[in-house]
C-alpha cells in the first residue's frame, strides 16, 4: 500500500512537472519585434530612462504558436540622447496577456532629420548678400553695392544662428524594429 502511494505521488509530480515545462514557450534571441509608437517622443525633452507606450505592430509567432499577439502594449526606454544627432532607444518590456515580460533587445537608432545650420546659414547669407548688393547698386552704384552685400551677408548669417537646427522626433505611430538579444520565455 505504501509502495502504491510514492508511485501516485511519484506519478503525479512527474506528470505536474512534466507539463508545466511544456507549458512555457519562449521567444528565442534573434526575432524581430515590431512596435508602434502611442507617444510622441521629443528629442528635444526625451533625457535617458524616460519611458514612452507603444503596442505591438506586428504579431510574433514561435513556430505556430502566437507569443505576443498585435496589440499587446509595451514600454520603450530612451537610451540615450545626443541633442541634434540622434537617439537610442530600447524595448524595455512587454505586456502579454495581462503579464509584463523584461525584454533584452537591440536599441532602434533614430537620427535627426533637417537641414543642418551650417547648410543653412549659406543659403541664407548668399540670398540676403545678394538682395543687399541689389539694393546697394540701385541706391548708390557699385560702392553701395559691396556695402549691401556686407550686410546682407551678415543679416543672413545672424538669423541662420537662431533658426532651427535638425529635429529629433518620433510622432505617434511611428513604426520600430527591435532585435531581442537574449530569449524570453513567456511563463
Amino acid at each position: 500500500m505504501r509502495f502504491r502511494l510514492i508511485a501516485v505521488i511519484a506519478t503525479l509530480l512527474a506528470v505536474t512537472f512534466g507539463l508545466a515545462a511544456q507549458d512555457v514557450l519562449t521567444i528565442p534571441a534573434g526575432t524581430q519585434i515590431t512596435v508602434r509608437t502611442i507617444d510622441a517622443i521629443d528629442g528635444k525633452t526625451a533625457k535617458a530612462g524616460a519611458r514612452y507606450r507603444a503596442s505591438i505592430d506586428d504579431p510574433v509567432a514561435v513556430g505556430s504558436q502566437m507569443a505576443i499577439p498585435k496589440g499587446s502594449n509595451c514600454t520603450l526606454e530612451v537610451v540615450n540622447v545626443e541633442k541634434g544627432e540622434g537617439m537610442a532607444i530600447r524595448l524595455r518590456d512587454v505586456n502579454v496577456n495581462g503579464k509584463q515580460y523584461s525584454t533584452s533587445t537591440a536599441y532602434a537608432d533614430v537620427d535627426a532629420k533637417g537641414t543642418s545650420k551650417t547648410k543653412k546659414a549659406v543659403r541664407r547669407g548668399v540670398g540676403l548678400g545678394a538682395v543687399g548688393a541689389g539694393i546697394g547698386a540701385l541706391a548708390g552704384g557699385g560702392s553701395g553695392a559691396a556695402i549691401g552685400a556686407v550686410v546682407g551677408g551678415g543679416v543672413g548669417a545672424i538669423s541662420a544662428a537662431g533658426a532651427k537646427g535638425k529635429e529629433l522626433n518620433l510622432p505617434s505611430e511611428t513604426r520600430l524594429i527591435f532585435s531581442l538579444q537574449a530569449p524570453v520565455p513567456l511563463n
